[in-house]
């Protein structure tokens, strides 16, 4: 699922779905691997969850499904069924995949200098590394699946196609709402964060920011951007 045309305008800029799965599936794999050893690791004990994950696990347990890798198994479908849908070629470019890299990497630095203000979080203990790094990949996969190509695109959909709204319009309310439901999700009821006013902020300015890039340039992009910035963030 890509957001369809804004105003009749043919976006030629978004990535092919194809390759956005190809450049997300060893990030995917990472973070279900990392995830399961940290999980258990006496090691590594409780360090937090991506909580969007745990909201499509619930969402999947509705319908009797408990397997664990249904929400790495929904990324794939969906870009492989979008793939399908949008008739192009079963080719994968290596360089647009390679340069979906490099475009991850450059589209997280603006990010850094708007934090820049913002501490979000201590530094992790060098034990704790690599299983903050999962949950920051798996954050970039997870939230960004549901609160941009879910979110945004449902909101578009119901605001364009069903209240006849203009697309422009309501992309642009859907990319706030979505950027205020992804800085409230982090704190309680659903999150552990402690609310923070300054943190909340910037989540929000991230998620408008995470919200362009989708619109933009596709979930992959979005997603790529969202775990480069968390791990250059540990990095630093």
């Amino acid at each position: 699922m890509f957001l369809p045309a804004v105003d009749g305008v043919r976006r030629a800029g978004l990535a092919r779905p194809l390759e956005a799965l190809v450049f997300l599936l060893p990030l995917i794999v990472v973070s279900e691997l990392g995830s399961r050893w940290f999980g258990v690791s006496a090691e590594f004990p409780e360090q937090g969850r991506v909580v969007a994950f745990h909201l499509l696990r619930f969402f999947f347990q509705l319908f009797g499904s408990t397997g664990a890798l249904m929400p790495a198994l929904a990324v794939v479908a969906i870009l492989l069924s979008t793939h399908v849908v949008s008739g192009q070629p079963w080719q994968v470019r290596k360089s647009a995949v390679g340069l979906m890299c490099l475009e991850s990497m450059a589209w997280a630095l603006p990010l850094l200098l708007i934090n820049h203000w913002v501490r979000l979080a201590q530094g992790p203990k060098p034990s704790e590394w690599l299983g903050q790094a999962t949950l920051g990949i798996g954050a970039g996969i997870y939230e960004e699946l549901v609160f941009r190509l879910i979110l945004v695109t449902a909101i578009v959909m119901i605001g364009s196609d069903l209240l006849g709204r203009r697309q422009a319009v309501m992309l642009l309310v859907a990319i706030v709402v979505s950027a205020l439901l992804f800085a409230a999700h982090h704190h309680p009821p659903v999150g552990s964060d402690p609310f923070d006013a300054s943190r909340f902020l910037f989540r929000t300015l991230a998620g408008v920011y995470l919200g362009v890039i989708f619109a933009v340039r596709g979930y992959g992009l979005a997603a790529g951007t969202h775990a480069a910035y968390n791990l250059i963030v540990l990095a630093l």
